[in-house]
């Protein structure tokens, strides 16, 4: 019989559809284990979820998915201090993208090295934990 899923990593939570799930969790009593780059909004994130639900707890971390060996890092770091990550939440992404051949090639690359390559870094990472434990839900979003 498998545990219920109790602790939740989400990446991309400072905003958006991450910080929607983290209160959605919040609310079902899940404990999350929270990173974006902007750490400020994580922080003011942690202290309304931990005050309006007492009993979670709420981990938090500065993490830009493009630097790919934090990933892997902060993924198990997240892992040590929860004991086990239920369910990863790849869900960190950027859409600054614009038509082909208008002259955006830069924002294009950004766009595909985050929505993709740094999608399959922590897909990577978090099928490390999930073979590990031998349990757990993988779950990405992409635009």
């Amino acid at each position: 019989m498998s545990q219920q899923r109790k602790t939740i990593l989400i990446t991309g939570a400072s905003s958006g559809l991450g910080q929607g799930m983290a209160r959605e969790f919040a609310a079902q009593g899940k404990d999350l284990c929270l990173c974006a780059r902007r750490l400020d909004r994580l922080e003011a994130l942690k202290t309304e979820l931990e005050e309006k639900y007492s009993g979670i707890k709420v981990s938090i971390k500065a993490l830009d998915v493009n630097a790919h060996e934090d990933v892997f890092r902060v993924f198990q770091e997240f892992k040590q201090e929860q004991g086990q990550v239920d369910r990863f939440i790849i869900n960190a992404g950027m859409g600054k993208g614009a038509a082909l051949g208008t002259g955006y090639f830069e924002a294009n690359k950004a766009t595909a090295e985050t929505n993709f390559v740094a999608a399959l870094a922590q897909c990577e990472a978090a099928m490390e934990i999930l073979r590990e434990q031998k349990q757990g839900h993988l779950v990405t979003i992409s635009s």
